[in-house]
């Protein structure tokens, strides 16, 4: 055995190191605790939660808003572009949800659909809208979601009259024409929905974009046809066909249906999520799900039924948890007999609290110019709506009513969220 005798000075030495060595893997440890602490954090951070939000749409079908008219040079789109920035801006608003594709084509470079019949007259791309939306938007601090329409392959005109250049006009047993006079995709074909997905996907990958939205036209809203003996019943949707070869394990076509539209949702959102995870899936649907009748989960209203009128289970796309925001319609006063505003935004409130899918609300604000009495309609409803935990901010449909300050309309708004620079 050997025997070490250590001096006073040395003892204190070794004692000295010892503490030294104990305190710097406390603080090691402390650091790892803390880092990985954070990085747990950050990852559920990083799942998106969209909030504060005071948007726009700015739809491009029909010549809306956007483009006024159909070929315009790129210097006069740059200079509509410009002018709805400066408007959204100058009225406090902090996004705008841009109709890129109003059918089943493009305002954007695409190699899937074909140029915009509303911007072009020659099938040529005379600007990159979505580009220049973007950057234009980012100088004033204004995010950007491009609004879709996912099944509308064209608002008129036969099958074989469709755009040259759109997959509707390579397919055209993806096509169902309806008794409305359009045109609408099959939406129980898999090759629609991956081709819908698709372009969700050319979206994400080359913009900058805050989002992708839906807006609420999946399966049409129902049109009436008339027979000899002057009988009204609801026309049929021609997608039996599609029915029996998909849709075996549904004894109800619209169950089927509305499988259908989850699983394009679902598809969309996943799309989304494997490009860029911080980039928002939403969609905007008709305002009211379903109407109570006695039934507990419906609303207390009287009007169609996204449920059954257009085959949208919007509250399955939210407890699947393949959607970042809902912004249901509610284009209707308080006062509204058939639909409510305020029955609806309580209805939708109650049904989002509890879930990670936060409110937003899309309000008429183009119902301005046929009101009886607008004014102060929009600030009512707002904060009607800041009374529900789960609310996140409106959506404010009716651009031109808001640059022309139609009853006020763009000071309310001012007031409510125009703050001093």
């Amino acid at each position: 055995m050997i025997n070490i005798k250590l001096d006073n000075r040395t003892l204190k030495t070794v004692c000295i190191v010892c503490i030294a060595f104990v305190l710097v893997f406390a603080v090691l440890t402390a650091i790892l605790a803390v880092h990985l602490s954070n990085k747990r954090n950050n990852v559920e951070e990083a799942k998106p939660h969209i909030e504060d939000v005071a948007g726009v749409w700015i739809a491009s079908i029909s010549n809306i808003n956007f483009p006024s008219e159909k070929g315009l040079s790129e210097k006069q789109l740059k200079g509509e572009i410009d002018k709805i920035v400066e408007t959204v801006y100058s009225t406090g608003l902090n996004t705008i949800f841009f109709q890129v594709r109003p059918s089943s084509d493009s305002l954007y470079k695409s190699d899937i659909f074909p140029v915009s019949e509303y911007l072009s007259e020659d099938g040529k791309l005379p600007l990159d809208c979505l580009d220049y939306m973007i950057k234009a938007a980012a100088k004033k601090g204004i995010a950007v979601h491009a609004w879709v329409n996912p099944l509308r392959a064209a608002v008129g005109g036969s099958v074989e009259d469709l755009q040259v250049g759109s997959p509707a006009s390579k397919n055209h047993d993806w096509c169902v024409k309806y008794a409305d006079g359009k045109i609408y995709y099959d939406c129980g074909l898999p090759e629609v929905r991956e081709m819908i997905a698709a372009g969700v996907r050319e979206i994400v990958e080359n913009y900058d974009v805050a989002g992708v939205v839906f807006d609420d036209y999946f399966y049409p809203y129902p049109s009436y046809t008339t027979d000899d003996d002057g009988n009204k019943s609801i026309a049929e949707f021609e997608d039996k066909k599609t029915f029996k070869k998909y849709g075996t394990e549904f004894d109800d076509v619209g169950d089927w249906r509305r499988d259908n539209v989850n699983r394009l949702v679902k598809l969309c959102y996943d799309t989304v999520k494997e490009i860029k995870e911080d980039c928002y899936f939403g969609v905007s649907p008709f305002g009211i799900w379903k109407n109570g009748y006695g039934d507990e989960s419906g609303s207390a209203t009287k009007g169609a039924q996204s449920y059954f009128d257009i085959y949208c289970d919007t509250l399955a796309w939210v407890e699947g948890g393949y959607v970042d925001y809902i912004a249901p319609q509610l284009y209707w006063t308080a006062e509204s007999t058939a639909a409510s505003y305020t029955a609806l935004t309580e209805w939708w409130a109650q049904s989002l609290t509890g879930t990670e899918v936060p409110l937003l609300i899309s309000h008429g604000a183009y119902r301005y110019s046929e009101w009886e009495f607008p004014s102060g309609i929009m600030t009512s409803q707002v904060n009607n709506a800041k009374m529900y935990e789960v609310y996140e901010g409106s959506l404010f449909y009716g651009y031109n009513e808001i640059a022309d300050n139609t009853y006020g309309i763009a000071e309310e708004l001012k007031k409510m969220y125009k703050t001093e620079e």
